[in-house]
């Protein structure tokens, strides 16, 4: 399976994103070489349903055929995800905004992101909910692009092999991210206001 990252900057792949099954099968895809009819099967889908959402991602170039097989009488394509992980560019926000889906799906992520700081024992007061929100959007719009820029400036990470690939890459990216004025700031901002579930 795909062993890089590939950023997404066209904002018309990005909106591929803000349908889960597309996810899932993205998902799927990037472990395992399937077929529509496993795809089906695992995600408890329609098989046409499956068939359209395959061609989609393959016209977005997002995963490839890897072979046919027959089947009685037919031909059943199997296909794998062209990359071991998708993300879409912090570049694309703004272009983003005004697609009801994406911006649905962005929301839900940031709410269950804000949900999860429980997990952690961490709790801030009601009052501070937006500012917590602000701070955490503005950490993970930097993150991600200091994590693009990590991506796009290296070479041929299939000599790596994947483990140490992201490994690197999430080193490099926080090297940068420590050099960031504004990301310690935000971090420290947000350090200040939450706090240890007693």
């Amino acid at each position: 399976m795909g062993t890089g990252i590939r950023v997404i900057k066209d904002p018309e792949v990005a909106k591929l994103f803000a349908d889960e099954t597309r996810r899932h099968i993205l998902h799927i895809l990037r472990h395992h070489e399937r077929s529509a009819t496993d795809l089906a099967k695992a995600l408890k889908k329609n098989h046409s349903s499956i068939v359209h959402h395959l061609h989609h991602l393959k016209d977005a170039g997002l995963i490839e055929e890897t072979r046919t097989e027959h089947v009685r009488n037919m031909v059943q394509s199997y296909y794998r995800s062209v990359a071991g992980r998708f993300m879409v560019s912090y570049s694309l926000s703004e272009a983003l905004a005004e697609n009801d889906s994406y911006t649905a799906w962005q929301e839900e992520v940031q709410q269950r992101l804000l949900d999860g700081l429980g997990s952690f024992g961490l709790e801030f007061p009601e009052e501070k909910k937006e500012k917590v929100e602000e701070l955490m959007t503005v950490i993970s719009g930097l993150r991600r692009r200091a994590f693009e820029e990590t991506v796009e400036n290296q070479d041929n990470p299939k000599e790596l092999g994947r483990h140490v690939y992201r490994s690197l890459v999430r080193l490099v990216t926080n090297l940068k991210l420590a050099q960031d004025p504004d990301y310690a700031s935000a971090l420290d901002e947000l350090n200040a206001i939450l706090t240890p579930r007693e």
